[in-house]
């Protein structure tokens, strides 16, 4: 499990637009991937330099884009897939 210091590293170097893929654990307690693209602003009502507690971004699935979200506390790993690698 990734620590919450480790997570914000990751999401502030991945940077906007670009691709990532998380896993994590969904609080039923299975692990969960997703392939998501970051925002391009901040999640509303956001603190400016500051992640949300859970992290909202685009991700597609079966082919449709939908939103969906991942707690920073719940991630096993989180890697860049696309741009700025």
């Amino acid at each position: 499990m990734l620590s919450i210091n480790q997570v914000t590293k990751v999401i502030q170097s991945i940077g906007v637009g670009n691709t990532f893929d998380v896993t994590f654990i969904k609080k039923d307690g299975t692990e969960r991937t997703f392939f998501g693209c970051m925002l391009d602003s901040p999640p509303q009502g956001a603190v400016a330099g500051e992640l949300p507690e859970a992290l909202p971004v685009m991700v597609t699935e079966d082919g449709v884009a939908k939103w969906r979200s991942f707690r920073l506390d719940s991630v096993v790993e989180l890697n860049q897939t696309g741009e700025n690698q």
